[in-house]
């Protein structure tokens, strides 16, 4: 089996400084093979606040990586925005933005959806729609985990923009075999598999909150603890509670050639 843990919009410049210790202590207590941020490390893209999130993730003493999201990029400095706008996120974080690790019978593929040229909305190109695809062709029998700061679906009561191309993302991995796509961005949790198109159920997609802001947006801060083996996944949420975070949901999903199927029992409290 390999462990995950998933975290996202930690969002350093806002964070809620009572959690840094819980959250590095949850996250050292279910010690994953990796720890996986799904963008928005920081708030307003300045070297102060990426020291910070740097030295956090340094601290979790895990082995990680992570994706650039919306934040990570200048807002008001719009020369460096256009010109050179993930110069902060290369210095604190990581030169690679679309950073790649192989695990135990799982591949994790790193894509950056931030787009310099929109403030929210993400964006997926066609050239790296077929690089993902034949990661997923070529997996071998891994299960393939796509990283990426914006979700490829949303709820309609969502205000926020959905990604470009990621509908055409979305249908041609669906053709390639079965995958899960971590997310973050809108700052709630979500856990299912797309099923709005035939064959898309191939597709589980799981949304985190925010690991340690204090732009909760109504929802709790979370993370979760992804165990992997070969023939699904189980997903559990931790949530903030009470000055530590604790197991608030479970369920599991079965990969099989019809895609994703929830089995097992989930709890919530």
């Amino acid at each position: 089996m390999t462990r995950l843990v998933q975290i996202s919009d930690l969002h350093f410049g806002t964070v809620d400084p009572d959690l840094l210790e819980p959250l590095s202590q949850a996250i050292g207590e279910a010690a994953p093979d990796l720890v996986i941020m799904a963008g928005d490390f920081v708030q307003r893209a300045r070297a102060s606040q990426f020291s910070d999130a740097a030295e956090f993730m340094a601290g979790l003493g895990r082995p990680w990586l992570g994706v650039p999201g919306n934040h990570d990029i200048p807002l008001f400095n719009l020369p460096l925005r256009l010109i050179d706008p993930f110069r902060a996120y290369k210095r604190w974080i990581d030169t690679d933005l679309q950073p790649r690790a192989s695990l135990a019978g799982v591949q994790v593929v790193g894509l950056n959806t931030a787009d310099p040229h929109s403030h929210q909305r993400g964006i997926v190109s066609p050239e790296e729609i077929e690089r993902i695809g034949e990661a997923i062709r070529a997996a071998d029998g891994s299960l393939v985990v796509i990283v990426a700061h914006h979700p490829f679906h949303q709820s309609p009561d969502v205000e926020k923009k959905l990604m470009l191309g990621a509908a055409d993302a979305l249908e041609h991995w669906a053709q390639c075999g079965p995958h899960v796509i971590m997310s973050g961005h809108l700052h709630q949790w979500l856990v299912e598999p797309f099923a709005r198109r035939k064959g898309a159920n191939m597709t589980l997609q799981l949304h985190c909150g925010t690991g340690l802001s204090t732009r909760r947006r109504g929802n709790p801060n979370d993370f979760a603890i992804v165990d992997c083996d070969a023939e699904g996944v189980a997903v559990t949420r931790m949530v903030a509670e009470g000055g530590r975070f604790v197991e608030a949901a479970a369920v599991r999903y079965d990969m099989g050639e019809a895609g994703w199927t929830r089995s097992g029992d989930r709890i919530e409290r």
